[in-house]
């Protein structure tokens, strides 16, 4: 009878050390601990006076329990005079010449796993493999798939100005090839050979709209020529600062007027959380304006070239700002930075703006809740936000702006007083 030595504390305990080690497990099975924390299931065996290595898996992909079942039918498979390496063989050539697992094939169970991500997120994967990888490795075997085939796929995306994307690329490969192992679709990872492949990018953020510009910013806006809804599109973006993504697919069916939020749902929020967003008057106002141009259908920004097909196009906005003259210099996100910007130059608590931001918190346990906390300090926050908008737009100076909303203004107080109560 095997004697288990393992339990699944000691195995989530171990660190990893400067060289690898095992932990036997009893009966040939042991978990072997590499330098960069990898935790891999090994088995033993020898046949023909000849010690072998049956590779299992990785820890957590398969579980103590399963890791131990694995073995067991391994090593009736040596009891019977038969590898469970050529065995694995055998099944790889069937499931090969079945076809089942095809790159193509594996690649589609993996999006379907990923059936979480936004729609957005996931038409750009489906996108980006449709174009450069599946014409070139879709219908191969995942078994067959090595690293000198992937090279030139990645570099290929490079070469046409998109370094960003072709990172992006290698991302996904990794993943797909990390779920085909994990599943017992294939015994290797050949994206691993392509860390050094793409040199890092400098990361690009979006800068903030200084204060002293919006006021000629919104000017322009207000004169543009444009459609009235993409107008609208921006003024609801700067008073509310989600991301763009959020607003376009909005729907007319997440928002409550008449308490004055706006539930976004989990599935279309980057940290897959439900979020509240409270709305100012001045937010409201806009929303009521843009229910005449739109309410008759389900989204706030139809796509104006085929209304009921679709959603304002993605760079509908920041072709908008290119058009008022800040093409390079300013985005639509910069939204995002303008608030968090002149929000901590008026000292207003992080955590506030943290949470109407909709950032990744670390206290995992309370993040669940995080969309219905200090609603009412947020709604406190995101109207003075919006005054704070309409005044500069309206010329007041930083130092004006300082003495209404600053920390020792009269507006702090009853701010912090709601803070208080909560």
């Amino acid at each position: 009878m095997t004697i288990h030595l393992l339990t699944e504390r000691s195995i989530r305990n171990a660190v990893p050390q400067v060289k690898p080690y095992t932990l036997r497990d009893g009966g040939s099975l042991f978990l072997q601990i590499q330098p960069s924390g990898g935790k891999l299931w090994r088995y033993r065996y020898r046949m023909q006076g000849r010690g072998y290595i049956y590779a299992i898996g990785r820890y957590p992909d398969f579980s103590l329990e399963e890791a131990r079942q694995t073995c067991a039918q391994a090593r009736a498979l040596v009891r019977n005079g038969i590898h469970p390496l050529a065995e694995r063989q055998r099944r790889l050539a069937v499931q090969y010449e079945a076809g089942r697992h095809t790159f193509q094939a594996v690649a589609e169970r993996w999006l379907a796993f990923n059936s979480d991500w936004s729609p957005g997120y996931a038409a750009k994967v489906q996108a980006y493999l449709q174009r450069d990888v599946l014409p070139v490795i879709g219908k191969m075997p995942v078994t067959m798939v090595r690293t000198t085939q992937l090279r030139p796929i990645i570099l290929a995306v490079a070469d046409r100005g998109a370094p960003t994307a072709a990172a992006m690329v290698r991302q996904w490969l990794g993943q797909i090839f990390s779920y085909a192992q994990a599943h017992g679709f294939c015994e290797h990872h050949p994206v691993q050979g392509l860390r050094g492949l793409l040199k890092r990018s400098v990361t690009r953020h979006h800068p903030p709209l200084a204060w002293h510009d919006i006021p000629a910013f919104f000017n322009r806006l207000e004169q543009w020529p444009g459609h009235r809804t993409t107008i609208l599109a921006l003024r609801l973006l700067a008073l509310t600062f989600v991301r763009t993504g959020e607003l376009r697919h909005a729907r007319w069916e997440e928002f409550d007027l008449q308490a004055g939020l706006w539930h976004i749902p989990a599935i279309r929020m980057k940290m897959r959380r439900a979020h509240i967003v409270p709305l100012s008057a001045q937010a409201q106002a806009r929303l009521r304006e843009l229910h005449v141009l739109t309410g008759h259908g389900a989204v706030l920004f139809p796509n104006i070239r085929n209304p009921g097909q679709g959603i304002m196009g993605r760079s509908s906005l920041n072709r908008a700002i290119g058009c008022l003259g800040y093409a390079g210099r300013f985005s639509a996100h910069g939204f995002r930075a303008t608030a968090t910007t002149l929000l901590g130059l008026l000292g207003y608590p992080d955590k506030q703006v943290d949470l109407q931001l909709a950032h990744r918190r670390l206290d995992s346990a309370r993040a669940p809740y995080d969309h219905a906390r200090f609603l009412s300090s947020r709604r406190e926050l995101m109207q003075d936000w919006a005054d704070i908008l309409e005044r500069l737009e309206a010329g007041w100076t930083l130092e004006q702006i300082t003495r209404e909303f600053g920390p020792v203004s009269v507006r702090r107080a009853a701010f912090l007083g709601v803070v208080q109560r909560e």
